[in-house]
This record gives C-alpha cells, sequence and structure tokens, in this order.
C-alpha cells in the first residue's frame, strides 16, 4: 500500500500525515496541508499561489512530454 495520496487541488501526492478529508459539492477529497493553509490567506497571497502551483504544474507536464516524445524517437529507431 502506498503512503502518500493524491492532492486534488495541487495535483500532486503527498505523504499521507500531509493530508486531509476536504469536503467539496461532489463529496470529500484529500487536499494536503499547503493548499489548506494558503488558501486561507489574503486574496493576494492565494493568487501568487496559484501563480506558484500553476507553473511548477506547467513544467512537469513538459517534462513528461519531452520524456514521451524522446521514448517515442527512441522506439521508432530500427
Amino acid at each position: 500500500m502506498t503512503n502518500t495520496l493524491f492532492c486534488y487541488c495541487c495535483r500532486v501526492h503527498h505523504p499521507k500525515e500531509q493530508m486531509r478529508r476536504y469536503a467539496t459539492r461532489t463529496g470529500a477529497r484529500w487536499r494536503c496541508l499547503r493548499s489548506i493553509d494558503a488558501a486561507a490567506r489574503e486574496a493576494s497571497e492565494r493568487d501568487a499561489f496559484g501563480r506558484r502551483q500553476s507553473e511548477q504544474n506547467q513544467m512537469a507536464a513538459t517534462r513528461t512530454a519531452q520524456r514521451a516524445a524522446a521514448l517515442h524517437l527512441e522506439s521508432r529507431r530500427p
């Protein structure tokens, strides 16, 4: 069994100790303490947190796409 849970807010796996169940309209979901703390701050700080998280997600997606493209090119070699 894994010791991590997926945070629906920042879309990253975190250790279970850093996660809490969070009620949403569609039911309870796991959310990390970092995102819960960030949501409790002022609007400007929340916006800055959101921008940083979006940038991290975009960089991760780019790395994943580059790895997938490299694997695809390798698999096409004779």
